[in-house]
């Protein structure tokens, strides 16, 4: 995951999404910038790897959401945009 993340971070689109993502920190869980935020994310996702298992998801290791559930919980916007994230990729 990790080498995944770092190729990430070579394409311009994706680093700006980082960028905002750490911006939303701050933000009102309910700001609309956190709706469009995680629609960007969601699109951003399907381009990348398409249908199917995300990287890291189904690995039988709890760490993964250990790490995600220590990320989350300093932000409540951070919160909120992970849970429509993966609303949004659970339908599809």
């Amino acid at each position: 995951m990790f080498h995944d993340q770092a190729r990430a971070l070579t394409d311009p689109a994706l680093r700006r999404i980082y960028l905002d993502y750490d911006r939303a920190h701050d933000l009102d869980p309910h700001d609309p910038r956190v709706d469009d935020l995680a629609q960007r994310i969601v699109r951003a996702t399907r381009e990348r790897y398409g249908p199917g298992d995300l990287p890291g998801q189904n690995t039988g290791s709890e760490i993964p959401a250990l790490i995600q559930g220590a990320v989350n919980a300093s932000s409540p916007a951070w919160q909120r945009l992970d849970a429509l994230i993966r609303d949004e990729l659970l339908r599809t």
